[in-house]
């Protein structure tokens, strides 16, 4: 296991393996270079600045998909309650990409509502035995949802709120993992 520095702690925890790192890294790194060829044409005509958003959300959205998974992070998280409803509270990039990708923020409102909202009831059934299968059960309706919702937006932001949906309800607030 490696000593994450306490700069990274919110994003990879206190320690985490090599191996969990590789493969963050390696899902970051495809994932991107896939949505940025698929979703060429959704954001090649936004301002600069909206580009640089829009990618840095992208990378940020990506990258929790995966390291919300590790024992490192999810175990930070257990470890850290408040930090747990900090990380709830401030994840609003459904919004922040209605601005930059330029479409309706009813969209993004419904889906960060709908996340967050089921969000913190996931991190009051922390202890429940049935909380992955509740988790999975919103995970998947959040996903239904954001698939009607995209119909008309682009692939690019379509991807980010379902890759978002997944990152903040079943990768973040599930006890994935026991310290052992």
């Amino acid at each position: 296991m490696l000593r994450i520095p306490k700069f990274f702690h919110e994003l990879l925890g206190e320690h985490q393996s090599v191996e969990s790192i590789l493969i963050i890294s390696a899902f970051i790194v495809f994932s991107n270079i896939t949505i940025g060829i698929l979703g060429y044409n959704d954001y090649k005509d936004l301002s600069l600045l909206k580009q640089i958003i829009t990618w840095l959300l992208f990378i940020d959205i990506s990258g929790g998909v995966v390291a919300n998974l590790t024992k490192g992070t999810n175990l930070y998280y257990e470890k850290n309650p408040q930090k747990r409803w900090i990380f709830i509270l401030i994840h609003i990039q459904p919004l922040i990409l209605t601005w930059s990708m330029e479409f309706s923020i009813y969209i993004g409102l419904i889906i960060c509502l709908y996340t967050l909202i089921s969000a913190a009831l996931l991190n009051y059934l922390r202890n429940n035995d049935n909380q992955k299968i509740i988790a999975g059960s919103l995970t998947g309706f959040g996903f239904l949802l954001s698939s009607y919702l995209s119909q008309n937006i682009p692939l690019f932001a379509s991807v980010l709120f379902i890759f978002y949906t997944f990152k903040v309800l079943y990768g973040f607030s599930v006890f994935h993992h026991k310290d052992n």
